[in-house]
């Protein structure tokens, strides 16, 4: 009986080291990945600033990104949790003939819409508002970034397979390959221009697809060309991905509102929430994606194996690793958001002005990066379990908040009250959320969630009160750079030494497993 009881014990906390281990390589992997993004961006608004050029690429990025959420992100969510009940259920030979399946109708699918997109590329870009000039720019880029149709949905199924065998590194090693073409070009070709960069991008995505394949071989799969429509597991994920659709566009629409109101302000809006965006993708990446990564999979393998137990400390795992991450870093961004600005962007063309516009999208979005984090392994957590309604119905109520607070905010304050309209939606949306996991999951009990989290707060703006006295003190003697160096990595120490004195358990076993790998 004792035997058993440590057995349990042992494995709980082997479970729980491995969350940590895979989650930290991957952090260190997004990180690196990621800083190539920040390179690439660093480049791109070098040498195009904040203006009409990049206002159409990103328009022209945007349009097949938003039709890929609407099908190809919608089944790979339903696809992922069908993978792993048939891998249970049929082995791993009748998953890749299922997976096959998927796929093949999928790209018939992404094809049907590069071509009706390809038709229309012209009414798609005139919803945004532009001027004449810009639009036809658009128009042109547009029909080049259409192809990415046929690689992203494709993308998101290997991954989802990836991720059903555990293997997490080479999904996050996959921006490396994206950003790498596009980097290349703005550094080697002398007479470069927005054509090339978007011909490069295209060429990016295709990367992401190829490098998948040779670990997709390692791990048994092999392509065949089927097609079965009959197959009743197709049925029960279109079941799945019809309330999925309908999220996924709610929340595409949020980035068509933010974009289509921005497109209304003052030129180089679009741009500047487009650059802010990505300074909050970049922490979200690295963090919430490298939780939710490992997260999902482990979370649909424990409930298609009857491990209810596994799945729920899991779940509160991952909510309290994300709140010890985010709620801190929220706070250093709302305090240097400038010198963030200044070090990535502000060279070449990025003017003074284009600075502070994208510092004040910054700031807004700044607000939301702990609520985003928990929406999305919320919505996860929701996914793993089939419960697609319910996140559809959340992200309509997000849409519906969201139009409303831009419209009005960003009379009053501009550009940073459309990134705010985006951080209420996404606030209401994770507390909707929450309330719907406490609903199905009676065992899930979120008193001590709650009470580690307002420690982690109150950490949080301690350290930032210590970050505002050092800023006050050296702002006129240090450069940006040195600066925020300064205050990250004492900011972290406080931080970290105030979670530890306050026995936050997770903190205590993060530091735990990093002893115990320098020990060896």
């Amino acid at each position: 009986m004792r035997q058993s009881i440590h057995g349990k014990i042992g494995e709980k906390m082997k479970k729980k080291s491995s969350l940590i281990k895979s989650t930290f390589i991957i952090m260190i992997v997004s990180l690196i990945s990621r800083a190539l993004g920040f390179i690439r961006d660093m480049l791109i608004a070098k040498n195009f600033g904040a203006g009409m050029y990049t206002d159409a690429y990103n328009i022209a990025v945007s349009v097949p990104e938003i039709i890929f959420t609407l099908v190809g992100l919608a089944i790979s969510t339903a696809f992922l949790p069908m993978l792993s009940k048939v891998k249970a259920r049929s082995g791993k030979k009748e998953m890749y003939s299922f997976a096959n399946n998927l796929i093949n109708i999928l790209f018939i699918v992404s094809l049907l819409f590069f071509i009706v997109t390809s038709i229309f590329s012209k009414e798609i870009v005139y919803i945004f508002g532009f001027s004449e000039e810009t639009s036809l720019i658009a128009i042109k880029l547009l029909k080049i970034t259409l192809l990415n149709l046929l690689f992203l949905a494709v993308n998101a199924c290997f991954t989802a397979m990836l991720q059903v065998n555990e293997d997490f590194i080479i999904p996050s090693i996959l921006g490396l390959f994206f950003n790498l073409p596009m980097i290349i070009y703005l550094l080697l070709f002398k007479n470069y221009d927005i054509v090339g960069l978007t011909i490069a991008n295209v060429i990016g995505n295709f990367f992401r697809v190829a490098v998948q394949v040779p670990s997709l071989i390692t791990h048994g799969y092999r392509y065949k060309f089927l097609i079965k429509f009959k197959d009743e597991r197709l049925k029960e994920i279109i079941i799945l991905i019809i309330p999925v659709i309908v999220g996924a566009g709610a929340n595409s629409l949020n980035m068509v509102v933010d974009k289509y109101i921005a497109s209304y302000l003052e030129v180089g809006s679009v741009s500047a929430l487009d650059y802010a965006q990505k300074l909050i993708l970049f922490i979200n990446t690295i963090i919430t994606t490298s939780v939710t990564s490992v997260v999902y999979p482990l979370m649909a393998n424990m409930r298609h194996s009857g491990d209810n137990n596994g799945f729920i400390n899991t779940l509160k795992k991952s909510i309290l690793y994300l709140a010890i991450l985010l709620i801190p870093i929220t706070v250093g961004v709302i305090i240097f958001g400038n010198d963030i600005v200044k070090v990535v962007y502000a060279r070449g063309k990025f003017t003074e002005h284009a600075v502070y516009i994208t510092t004040l999208a910054l700031l807004g979005y700044g607000f939301g990066i702990f609520f985003t984090g928990i929406r999305d392994i919320l919505n996860s957590t929701l996914f793993s379990m089939g419960k697609t309604k319910i996140t559809t119905l959340n992200g309509i109520i997000g849409v519906i908040i969201n139009i409303i607070f831009s419209i009005v905010l960003s009379k009053y304050i501009g550009i940073m009250g459309v990134a705010l309209a985006s951080v209420i939606a996404m606030v209401v949306t994770a507390i909707l959320l929450f309330i719907s996991i406490i609903k199905l999951e009676k065992s899930f009990i979120i008193k001590d969630i709650i009470k580690k989290i307002i420690i982690i707060t109150m950490n949080s703006i301690i350290m930032g009160v210590v970050i505002i006295i050092l800023v006050i003190c050296l702002r006129t003697r240090l450069n940006s750079v040195v600066l925020l160096l300064l205050g990250t990595i004492i900011g972290s120490i406080i931080y970290f030494i105030l979670c530890y004195l306050f026995k936050i358990e997770e903190v205590i076993e993060i530091r735990s497993l990093i002893l115990k790998k320098i020990k060896r």
